[in-house]
This record gives structure tokens, C-alpha cells and sequence, in this order.
């Protein structure tokens, strides 16, 4: 029996959560402008975004990994809750939603994962 999650609709949000970290650690690591300006607006360096990459590839690679997959739900979790409080501290409400929906993700993940 393979470690690695398996391709099936029971782990469709599993799948998705991870694909999420992955292209949100590729959006980061490109370090563009916009990204850098959105990291020092919610108080972190410019540099941040490539920590962030870092621990969203993480993420990604930890669900996917049986053994590993709750050490990548709380790795993600903490990612999340830290985007929005620091979105909340800035005020800019409107960026909520993506980190809303990825932490729904991953709290949707866990749970199929359990039963």
C-alpha cells in the first residue's frame, strides 16, 4: 500500500487543498511586485513571500503524504489563520475569502480524512 493519497472523490478536497498550497507557494515564490506590496501592507518584509512559498509547498507535499497529512493540516491552518489575522489587522477585508476558503479546505479535508 502506497504512502501517497490516492486520486479518488473521497480525497477530492484533500487533492484540492494541496493543489491550492502549491499554486498559492508558485504565486508567492514568483516574488512580483504586487505580491511583495501585499506582504509589507500586512506588516511582514518584502521578503516574506518566499517563506510563506516555502511553508505553502510544504503544506502541499505534507497532505499528500499519508503519515504526514495532519502535520500539513496544521501547518496549513497556522498559514491561514496567520493571512487573516493579518489581513483583519490591516483592514483589508476584501482579501479574506481566499484564505477563508483555504483553510474550509482544509478543515473539510481533515474531516473526510477522519471518517
Amino acid at each position: 500500500m502506497s504512502n501517497l493519497i490516492s486520486f479518488s472523490l473521497g480525497n477530492a478536497a484533500t487533492l484540492v487543498a494541496a493543489a491550492a498550497f502549491l499554486i498559492g507557494a508558485i504565486v508567492n515564490a514568483s516574488a512580483r511586485k504586487p505580491v511583495r506590496e501585499e506582504f509589507v501592507r500586512y506588516g511582514f518584509p518584502w521578503w516574506w513571500c518566499w517563506v510563506t512559498a516555502l511553508l505553502e509547498l510544504a503544506t502541499a507535499v505534507l497532505l499528500l503524504v499519508r503519515p504526514t497529512f495532519t502535520l500539513g493540516v496544521v501547518l496549513g491552518v497556522c498559514i491561514m489563520i496567520v493571512a487573516i489575522v493579518a489581513i483583519v489587522r490591516a483592514r483589508d477585508y476584501r482579501h479574506i475569502p481566499p484564505p477563508a476558503i483555504f483553510l474550509l479546505l482544509l478543515v473539510i479535508a481533515a474531516s473526510t480524512q477522519s471518517s
